[in-house]
């Protein structure tokens, strides 16, 4: 017969190899569980590549420049499109009638061009609807990948809606502009378009058609960085406005360089050029 001591013993080992075998199992689940989580990390990073490879090579959409654009692949805004009837010359513009010609460079991505808006754009505008002026806007993206983003959809909205589509497309980026280094995602850019007007931009935002000419190498920004004004200068940074050809500076910083011009500098400038812009 065992003794006691011997049954003790014999149920210490049971004890251990069942405590061993649920070690073992733990183990064999931990291991499990990783390999099936690593699996489907796999998974959900092939998938998503492959959706950006599927869009960044959309054979349906081809990379192209934007059509309707002046030789300065700029955006030209005119009265009719800002829904006034400027053209005569008892409408403003110069005193032949013509309207005095803007251009202003600008990047989405660009804090100062966002104060430029929301000082100055909406007189922009009145002065555009009163034919004193028409501004060719030239935005070019050379900061942020949403100077890029931002850029190629605006280019969709012109495409389908025009200079008045591409206006209210640029008021919606800049009021909506990320912080410092952010972006957005193309349902916030094909959101823009549907309040512009402009619904079927959606899938030219999505396939992305202008990524190249959008980009910082493309020929948007490369030009506007190589097109001189009438005085020889190149393009530095933005926001820049140009009156008829000739760059329109702020009153001087405590460094002594030029600062952003405000309403009141291009206004001073339009009148020299001939217009009669109002405040």
């Amino acid at each position: 017969m065992a003794s006691k001591d011997d049954k003790r013993a014999r149920q210490a080992r049971a004890e251990q190899m069942r405590k061993e075998r649920e070690r073992q199992e733990k183990r064999r689940r931990n291991i499990i569980t990783a390999v099936i989580v690593v699996a489907v990390v796999a998974v959900i990073a092939g998938a998503g590549f492959a959706v950006k490879t599927a869009i960044d090579n959309n054979a349906d959409v081809a990379t192209r420049a934007p059509e309707g654009l002046t030789d300065g692949n700029g955006v030209l805004y005119t009265a009719e499109d800002a829904g006034g009837s400027g053209g005569s010359s008892d409408a403003g513009g110069t005193a032949g009638g013509d309207p005095v010609q803007v251009t202003l460079f600008e990047d989405f991505a660009c804090p100062h061009c966002k104060s430029f808006e929301a000082s100055t754009g909406v007189w922009l505008d009145e002065q555009v609807a009163a034919g004193t002026i028409e501004v060719e806007f030239r935005p070019v993206s050379f900061l942020t990948e949403y100077s890029s983003d931002a850029l190629a959809a605006s280019m969709c909205v012109f495409e389908e809606g025009g200079a008045e589509a591409y206006r209210t497309f640029a008021t919606l980026a800049y009021e909506n502009q990320p912080a410092e280094g952010g972006n957005l995602d193309a349902s916030d850019f094909v959101q823009f378009a549907e309040e512009s007007g402009t619904p079927e931009a959606a899938d030219c935002i999505r396939g992305r058609p202008f990524r190249d000419w959008a980009s910082p190498e493309g020929e948007a920004t490369k030009q506007a960085f190589e097109d001189e004004d009438s005085e020889g200068n190149t393009l530095s940074g933005t926001p820049t406005v140009w009156v008829e050809g000739t760059t329109v500076n702020g009153p001087e910083d405590a460094d002594g360089n030029p600062t952003v011009p405000g309403t009141e500098d291009i206004q001073q400038a339009i009148q020299e050029a001939g217009g009669t812009a109002e405040q």
